[in-house]
């Protein structure tokens, strides 16, 4: 049994911090997997997605902390053939995981109760960025 979902969240320029908590607890209720795993993958070279305690403080020193290790980019936006942006954004997003992944068992998520799903966009422009959720494994036994 397998279910992939795919859902927008809206940037801002600059560093966001998007949760996708929502969306993955409702790709997995819709999933009906028991026991499995839920991959959250995000493509793209500006964005990575990490599991964080659901604390607005917490969230905003991890972003502290990356924009320490990379500056601000400098200069008008480069003209790529991907249309991605600065380095600084695709360097930014090299230190967090493109996905993660959740065990599922007797039909629950194991997240730890103040855990949440956080997608990190470092790229310098308004747009969407793509999330991918995809939920696989059994699914709960039927009885007859």
């Amino acid at each position: 049994m397998s279910t992939l979902l795919n859902v927008y969240l809206n940037t801002t320029k600059g560093i966001d911090i998007l949760n996708a908590t929502v969306d993955v607890k409702r790709a997995f209720k819709e999933s009906q997997v028991s026991n499995g795993l839920l991959t959250v993958y995000v493509p793209g070279g500006t964005a990575g997605v990490a599991i964080l305690e659901n604390d607005p403080a917490i969230q905003k020193e991890y972003k502290n902390l990356i924009a320490s290790f990379v500056g601000n980019p400098a200069g008008a936006r480069p003209a790529r053939r991907s249309g991605s942006g600065h380095a600084e954004a695709h360097l930014r997003a090299s230190f967090l995981a493109r996905s993660v992944i959740i065990p599922v068992k007797d039909g629950k998520l194991l997240l730890g109760p103040w855990q949440e799903v956080i997608v990190f966009d470092f790229d310098d422009k308004i747009g969407r960025r793509e999330v991918c959720i995809h939920v696989m494994g059994e699914g709960a036994e039927k009885k007859t």
